[in-house]
């Protein structure tokens, strides 16, 4: 119980602190540098540390389950493609809170699986969930008067039940809340820091495979591009194609934190289902989107509503619970 919470609660304030870098280095440089250079950077950290320590060890594990692990970290990097997406169609006050609440589908289904807890921890964890997700509820900015008529005619011409955004944080939290979930039936056996050096490999073979296809499809539709600059340097000819650039100084502080930050989540969670109830790590690891809330207000000013300080309130109140049950 007690490693659940501390692996929990790790995973959740360091995917928080690495949430505000990672916000910096995607306003300097964008989403897609950004995660391109995090799983590299990871992937280095690993090789760095990991290796000389003997972490690395794959003696035991077989082929299909390295394979399980990667497809389930692809799974997580997809979940990742519509959380951005949706972000950027949608509200943030809306869509910050749907995602956080992945958790209650990896519980749904932990407690599904089998896992029993008692009445404390039950209404512990409960209790938690909807503080996460009331706390991450950014309060919306005021309305401009000379907006108005646009929204009109945006709603009148708008189809569908869903707001814009919505559909996309709902598949990015289906693709969390099963991802995260099976990950308890892979971490046991390869262990925590396995199971990451293997999601942060995969993850960065996707982004590369990716960056290079639509690099020649690019190639292919423009003729702009002249063919001797890519023979000539292969490298430039697809960041010219892609439109990517060699980053500035100041976003490699930024992305070096978050990337190092969430390499270390995403062991310290994958160590706490492999030792303690999945229900219990998932659901504490979720607070990670109330840590971004409060860091932004502590360090970039932003301001927090009522409704935030109680959802916190209700978060500590569930955690003691869930400690104590």
């Amino acid at each position: 119980m007690a490693s659940g919470v501390f692996f929990g609660l790790t995973a959740a304030l360091f995917w928080g602190v690495a949430d505000l870098f990672m916000r910096g280095a995607a306003k300097r440089e964008g989403v897609f540098i950004t995660l391109f250079f995090t799983e590299i950077i990871a992937v280095l950290g690993f090789l760095l540390s990991a290796q000389p320590l003997g972490l690395l060890n794959f003696s035991h594990a077989t082929p299909q389950i390295i394979l399980v692990a990667a497809a389930l970290n692809l799974m997580i990097l997809a979940g990742a493609g519509f959380l951005y997406r949706a972000f950027a169609i949608g509200t943030l006050a809306l869509v910050s809170p749907l995602v956080a609440s992945f958790a209650a589908v990896t519980t749904l289904l932990a407690l599904l699986a089998g896992e029993h807890l008692t009445l404390t921890i039950g209404v512990g964890l409960a209790l938690t969930l909807v503080g996460v997700v009331v706390a991450s509820m950014v309060p919306a900015p005021a309305a401009d008067p000379k907006a108005a008529d646009e929204k009109k005619v945006k709603r009148a011409t708008q189809h569908g039940f869903l707001a814009p955004g919505v559909a996309e944080a709902l598949i990015a939290v289906l693709i969390f809340g099963v991802a995260y979930f099976a990950l308890r039936y892979v971490a046991p056996t390869l262990g925590g820091v396995q199971t990451a050096f293997i999601g942060k490999v995969a993850d960065m073979l996707a982004l590369f495979v990716l960056a290079a296809g639509v690099a020649l499809l690019a190639l292919w539709r423009h003729p702009s591009i002249k063919a001797q600059d890519v023979q000539g340097d292969p490298l430039s000819g697809i960041l010219s194609a892609y439109r990517l650039r060699w980053p500035k100084r100041g976003f490699w502080l930024f992305v070096t934190l978050g990337a190092l930050l969430d390499t270390a989540a995403n062991v310290a969670y994958n160590v706490g289902i492999a030792s303690a109830l999945t229900s219990i790590v998932a659901t504490l690891s979720s607070l990670f989107s109330a840590v971004t809330v409060l860091l932004a207000w502590v360090f970039l000013r932003e301001q927090l509503a009522l409704r935030q300080w109680a959802g916190v309130a209700a978060i500590l109140i569930g955690v003691a619970m869930i400690n104590w049950g």
